[in-house]
């Protein structure tokens, strides 16, 4: 029964215009930012922590800003996981493809690290329709037929979908495919090692920098940044050169982290500020008080 609501719900948004949805939507997002106090000590929190010069008010207007756009990108989904290749393909400027082709031309598979930040969704949905092989780790949903559903959607153009709890065996098979392999870097892992995120100490996955060391597969970035407030966005690509004198992987994923910074500062309400990133750090302050 939940799974027919949420088919229901999904094919009734998909034929509301998608400008109308996003407007809603970051509405809606908004409406969230004043109605949950937990997030929202969250996200002005982890503003301060990053942005101590900016005033008040532009923490305030950016944490404001980063609910609209979660909003937004949310009630996007319907689009993202129903309209057709050509459609969503004409809201997408691509820029660095071509070192995207460079990397895979090593025959080695190539990392892809990304975060959540603005449509992520349709960011890896981008690679496999962009005619690539991918393969990206996801977390499983509780609610079995709505995993299925949200994984048939993820991978309609091909795209493989690999659960987080379910290891690696995978991976190798996908290396020798010549796979793009999508990794989130920028969630708090438990089992995470402390590298600076935006310059404070995170608990980070190790995962593309063990990777990179076992196989020698090139580490890329990637981010889908929106152009201004409309359903229209750049595909960004771009090189991210380890040392391979250098396999100390905390080094290693400081460099990739390090990589995203430019990105989030040029406008950080695209990115997810309500997740508890420094959560390391925070546990302790908590310690020490």
């Amino acid at each position: 029964m939940l799974l027919f609501l949420v088919k229901l719900l999904f094919y009734l948004i998909r034929f509301i215009p998608v400008r109308v949805v996003g407007a809603l939507g970051a509405g809606l997002g908004r409406v969230y930012y004043y109605m949950d106090r937990r997030h929202r000590k969250i996200a002005l929190k982890n503003l301060l922590r990053v942005y101590p010069e900016k005033s008040a008010d532009w923490r305030t207007r950016t944490a404001r800003e980063a609910c609209a756009e979660l909003g937004r990108t949310s009630l996007e989904l319907p689009h993202v996981f129903l309209r057709s290749r050509e459609f969503l393909l004409s809201r997408i400027e691509i820029s660095g493809e071509e070192l995207l082709k460079q990397a895979l031309s090593q025959k080695k598979g190539v990392i892809l690290a990304a975060c959540h930040h603005s449509n992520w969704e349709l960011g890896a949905l981008s690679i496999s329709m962009l005619g690539y092989k991918a393969n990206s780790v996801y977390r499983s949903i509780r609610q079995q037929p709505i995993d299925h559903f949200i994984v048939q959607a993820r991978g309609r153009f091909g795209a493989t979908l690999q659960a987080r709890n379910k290891g690696l065996r995978w991976l190798p098979r996908a290396i020798k495919e010549n796979s793009c392999i999508g990794l989130m870097i920028d969630q708090h892992l438990s089992s995470g090692l402390p590298v600076p995120f935006l310059g404070h100490l995170a608990n980070t996955t190790t995962l593309p920098a063990t990777i990179h060391n076992k196989y020698h597969t090139p580490i890329m970035g990637i981010a889908l940044q929106r152009i201004g407030r409309s359903f229209s966005f750049q595909l960004k690509f771009w090189p991210i050169d380890i040392d391979i004198k250098d396999s100390n992987e905390s080094n290693q994923m400081q460099l990739i982290c390090d990589s995203f910074a430019p990105l989030i500062h040029a406008r950080p309400e695209l990115w997810l500020w309500i997740h508890r990133r420094w959560l390391y750090l925070d546990e302790q302050e908590t310690a020490a008080r």
